[in-house]
């Protein structure tokens, strides 16, 4: 793997290294406006007189009885912001992008429009299973694709040298709870909401053996050193 990474490094010329640099610009640029028109879309789910025909007399009534709205919202809100500090955290290591990687990386973000869009339609339409399955779908496959993403990265010398090669194993295991929570939560729709809500509780401890994981990896890194 390290000869194959050389190689396409040394292929590289400067015009290309210069190219792919300014495309990661363009690039992040256009996946922070996708994020923020996101997070703009799930405060749209609040009520609204216009949309949902309540006047002055029904305002308090309307707003009490709106709760879950205002859990979507949270749920959604979480979990975008959950993606957007994890594709900031590839972005922060990346020095340069090209077709493919950028093809990977908004093919992500489009999978969190999906899952946005889902998210909607369970909002009007509660605990229908089909909806619940398809956002736990669209997240897993976000988070699926930010592993591809970042594998592709390293494979093809589009990350920076300061990343070591432990820190490269690392991100792997940083990306990984979230789609595999969502991946786990696909079947606890068929057991009604709360089930499947309570199921995303499940990033508590997958995150937390995540770290584990990666605490024994920097130990066993520092004994082969030693």
């Amino acid at each position: 793997m390290i000869k194959k990474y050389l190689k396409i490094k040394s292929e590289l010329t400067d015009a290309a290294k210069t190219r792919g640099a300014r495309q990661l610009i363009r690039l992040e640029v256009m996946i922070d406006v996708l994020f923020a028109l996101m997070i703009y879309k799930l405060f749209t789910f609040m009520p609204s007189p216009e949309v949902d025909g309540f006047g002055r007399e029904e305002l308090y009534q309307v707003l009490s009885e709106s709760y879950l709205n205002y859990t979507v919202i949270v749920i959604g809100l979480m979990l975008i912001i959950i993606y957007w500090r994890m594709n900031n955290l590839q972005f922060g290591n990346l020095i340069r992008t090209n077709g493919n990687h950028a093809s990977l990386s908004i093919l992500q973000v489009f999978s969190l429009m999906i899952y946005i869009y889902f998210v909607r339609l369970d909002a009007q339409f509660e605990g229908e299973v089909f909806l619940m399955v398809m956002q736990s779908l669209f997240l897993a496959l976000a988070g699926f694709l930010s592993v591809g993403s970042w594998h592709y990265a390293i494979k093809n010398a589009l990350v920076s040298d300061d990343m070591t090669e432990l820190e490269n194993d690392k991100m792997y295991i940083k990306l990984m709870p979230e789609p595999i929570v969502a991946a786990l939560t696909i079947p606890l729709a068929y057991f009604g909401p709360l089930i499947w809500t309570l199921g995303w509780l499940a990033l508590i401890p997958v995150g937390y053996l995540a770290k584990l994981i990666q605490r024994k990896m920097k130990a066993r890194k520092a004994a082969d050193i030693a």
